[in-house]
């Protein structure tokens, strides 16, 4: 009998405290969204000037927690007629990589991202004995950068970003080298699924 009591007594501190000191689950899951827009490369072209190219950026995001989530990148970007030569510059590029974000509001959240991946880059490059030099690269390429998105809706927002773009790209001695360019886009966002402020609650003590 006293060993009955003892086990209903531990049985009933027990329950209250696991309770207490256990977090609730989250509010809601992985949070998708989808995002296309414009995007804009300021490009270095190896013994020249830096080139202008215009086009599209589309991205899907999986934020698994609230600080933290994954992004797929697609971007296409060009420019005809580059440097008088009668030939088109082009860059298509598929990244992926984390995403981070330092704060993150209702409405707002500042990124940052890491992306990795490849680059197929076409262009002219000048050659010193006159003419140029045309073909295109598919090499190793990769983006760190930094951002904004506000969600005007609760499935529509836009979104601001900034990026460090390295590409590679044939130098007029043939020889394959790192490009440092500046990439800029801006897109709307589609958010998926209900959106909640609340991601997971505080312990109770």
């Amino acid at each position: 009998m006293k060993n009955i009591l003892r086990l209903f007594l531990l049985f009933w501190l027990y329950v209250p405290m696991t309770t207490a000191q256990s977090p609730r689950a989250a509010a809601i899951g992985s949070r998708i969204n989808a995002s296309l827009g414009y995007s804009f490369t300021n490009l270095a072209v190896p013994s020249s000037n830096r080139i202008e190219l215009n086009g599209l950026d589309a991205a899907l995001t999986i934020d698994v927690i609230p600080h933290l989530g994954a992004r797929v990148d697609l971007g296409y970007v060009r420019a005809s007629d580059v440097l008088n030569s009668g030939n088109h510059s082009d860059v298509l590029s598929y990244l992926a990589g984390p995403v981070f974000y330092p704060v993150r509001r209702r409405k707002l959240a500042v990124f940052a991202q890491g992306l990795f991946g490849a680059a197929r880059e076409t262009g002219a490059v000048p050659l010193s004995g006159g003419g140029y030099l045309t073909g295109y690269v598919n090499q190793f390429a990769w983006a760190a950068g930094t951002g904004a998105e506000y969600r005007v809706y609760e499935s529509i927002g836009f979104r601001i970003g900034a990026d460090y773009l390295h590409t590679r790209y044939s130098d007029p001695s043939l020889v394959i080298r790192g490009q440092s360019n500046l990439r800029l886009t801006g897109s709307f966002v589609y958010f998926f699924g209900k959106h909640s402020s609340k991601h997971h609650s505080s312990p109770s003590g």
